[in-house]
């Protein structure tokens, strides 16, 4: 049986469309809280938008330690910044600028100082930051931001700079076992965090933290976990199993990291293709909501929830698409500018080739 390193090309897969319509998840996850219908749907104990962003970062924890096993620390960080933070910075100038300017000049309540409150607030990714521009969203059946999908964000920031800064040390390069005790530790976490009711800044990041460390885990394994169809037929039955326990956003990430990159090659070529080259769904995921409250002022809810949802992607698709030409892309030719040239090879069991 071939391997997740033999069967992974990570220049022939379809990772890209997966997170592509895990974007479209997280649409359809937030279309009901946005439209004021409540929380929407949920498996296993965790909302569809947790996980369709689990999805999210279990690609990007197999992904990134990939990456950051490959170069030098300075390079790893530079190219970490420049994927996330440029499209970031831009996306809140549209929401404080134009999005909520939209929505002032219907409902009032909009100010330059308050949208340049927003960006300015917003833009170092820390916790604290502020959710509303004036009072453009006083009356709108969800009042409380214009942005909800940021949140997650600095989360995944923040896996980026402790693997960064864990492969500094060299016994957690070489020992493999290691990725398995921190995926363990972070899942006995999140259970504990669950039963006890916490909330706040931990809560939040106990959530998301198993699902990159997954990825980790069959990154670390690579040369020796099988990627099979009857292998992914088993993830699925082990991810249906822990979403019948009521745990789900606990103990579903190894299941899912593993069938979605199963996913990722088992695709047709075709489908390989869609995003070989262009990746939209970063975009899709920065724009989605503030359009999603457009659309909302517009009175797009009304049409109902199908109507909405539909609305909400096709109005979300071309920033996505403008955010990849004119902002993402462009920021990538500038990975190579920098002091830090030094490489490091991984460890014989990393192999392949990343795009990321």
């Amino acid at each position: 049986m071939k391997t997740i390193e033999q069967r992974l090309d990570l220049r022939d897969n379809a990772l890209n469309l997966i997170r592509l319509l895990l974007a479209v998840l997280v649409i359809v996850a937030h279309s009901f809280p946005i439209s004021g219908l409540g929380n929407g749907l949920e498996i296993g104990g965790m909302s569809l938008g947790l996980l369709a962003v689990g999805g999210f970062f279990t690609i990007s924890g197999y992904l990134i330690t990939l990456s950051r096993y490959r170069t030098a620390f300075g390079t790893f960080a530079w190219r970490r910044f420049l994927r996330i933070m440029p499209a970031f910075w831009v996306c809140l100038i549209f929401t404080g600028f134009g999005a909520a300017a939209i929505a002032g000049a219907v409902r009032g309540g909009w100010s330059v100082s308050s949208a340049a409150h927003y960006v300015l607030a917003n833009a170092p990714m820390m916790y604290g930051g502020v959710d509303h521009i004036g009072d453009t969203l006083v009356g709108a059946p969800f009042p409380g931001a214009w942005n909800g999908s940021l949140w997650t964000l600095r989360y995944e920031v923040l896996c980026y700079a402790l693997v960064g800064i864990a492969l500094l040390v060299g016994v957690i390069r070489r020992k493999r076992w290691l990725h398995v005790v921190a995926f363990v530790a972070a899942t006995a976490l999140a259970v504990v965090v669950r039963e006890q009711g916490i909330e706040g800044p931990l809560q939040e990041f106990s959530s998301l933290l198993p699902f990159f460390l997954a990825g980790m885990v069959l990154l670390a394994y690579n040369r020796r976990i099988p990627l099979t169809g009857p292998w992914a037929a088993a993830a699925v039955v082990a991810f249906t199993a822990a979403c019948a326990t009521g745990y789900g956003a606990s103990l579903t990430p190894l299941p899912l990291a593993y069938a979605l990159l199963w996913a990722g090659v088992a695709l047709p070529p075709a489908l390989r293709k869609l995003g070989s080259r262009n990746d939209f769904s970063y975009g899709m995921y920065l724009y989605a909501f503030p359009i999603q409250q457009v659309l909302v002022v517009a009175g797009a809810h009304r049409l109902g929830i199908v109507a909405y949802i539909l609305l909400s992607i096709a109005s979300t698709i071309p920033l996505a698409v403008a955010s990849w030409f004119a902002v993402e892309k462009p920021a990538q030719r500038l990975k190579n500018w920098r002091p830090f040239t030094r490489t490091t090879s991984a460890p014989r069991n990393l192999v392949g080739s990343s795009r990321q």
